[in-house]
Parts: C-alpha cells; structure tokens; sequence
C-alpha cells in the first residue's frame, strides 16, 4: 500500500470521511441512494460519468422503489467497483476472464452483511426502522421521510457505504497523475 499516495489531492483517510459527507449530503437533500453512492464515490476518485449516473436512476429503494432487492447504496457502490475496475467490453468480446472488480465488490458485500445483516433494502430498513416501507404506496413514503429516512438513516447509510468503496478501490485505482486515463463518456 502506498501511503503518499493520493487522488484529487486527498491522503486516503481524507478520501473516506469527504465520500462519507458527499454521500450522505446528496442522500439528504436530493435523494437516490444509488445515484448519491456513485456520485460521492466518482467525486473523490476524479472521474465522472453522467450516463452511468443517469442509469442508476431506478435501483434506489431497492429497485424500482419496491425496497425488496438490493439496497441502492449497495447497488450504486458496485457499479463503481465496475466502472473503475471491471472487464471491458473487448475482454468480454473475447471471452477473458475481470475477477479483479468481482472480487473487490464481495470484500464490499461482505462489509455490508456484516453492518447490516443484509444487502436487500427492506432488511435493512427493518434494522433502521424497525418496519418496512414499499415506496410506490404514498403513505409508507410519507412515513419513511417523517421517521428520517432522508434526514439522518439512510444519508447515514450512503455515507458509510461510499466511504467503504474508496476505502477498497483506492488501492486499486491510478493517483493524480493517471486519474486522466480513465475515460468519462458524455
């Protein structure tokens, strides 16, 4: 591990606690679990990709605001394992092998599960709230935002799980220097 390095001009531990605060700021005051992972996560790091962000769009609430797949933080947290260090397309075309991304996202579950107990949403709303919410049901959305669930419980979560990312991937991902290699598509 390389202590003097780092990216955007941030040492390692300044990278976590500002993914930490980006994350749970964007989770408060615009929502989307899985867009404010991958945005305070591809903040600190340097590099962003608006059409990736865009697609995330509908896996917060744990996938089409059901709460019953996988938590967005989760979710959003993964496509940056992938974006940053996952088989590319010609790899894929060629049918070799990307383990390096997989294994990096399972450190990351396991995280998670540990925290958590789970990665799906509702559970993890069950261990917040003690109840569960499905957010296509304008009452349990009015609940969800009158307990917290944007205030402090779930920005808490984005936090948490975005400064867990860069903590895993900055090993992993170029420095200053390089950080211009990476592509951003528009």
């Amino acid at each position: 591990m390389n202590v003097s390095k780092k990216i955007n001009g941030l040492t390692k531990e300044q990278a976590k606690e500002l993914a930490f605060k980006i994350g749970f700021a964007a989770e408060a005051s615009k929502t989307n679990c899985a867009q404010a992972a991958f945005h305070a996560v591809t903040s600190v790091l340097g590099v962003k990709n608006p059409l990736i962000f865009r697609s995330l769009y509908s896996l917060a609430g744990g996938g089409a605001l059901s709460t019953r797949g996988s938590c967005g933080v989760f979710s959003g947290a993964l496509v940056c394992f992938g974006f940053f260090l996952g088989r590319t397309y010609e790899k894929w075309e060629e049918g070799k092998a990307g383990a390096r991304s997989a294994v990096l996202s399972k450190e990351f579950f396991d995280r998670f599960e540990q925290r958590f107990q789970s990665v799906v949403c509702r559970d993890i709303h069950q261990k917040l709230f003690k109840r569960t919410f499905d957010f296509a049901r304008k009452e349990d959305l009015e609940d969800f935002e009158k307990m917290g669930g944007h205030t402090d419980k779930c920005p808490a979560v984005v936090g948490l799980g975005s400064a867990w990312a860069v903590d895993i991937l900055w090993d992993h991902v170029p420095g200053d220097t390089d950080v211009s290699k990476i592509p951003v598509m528009e």
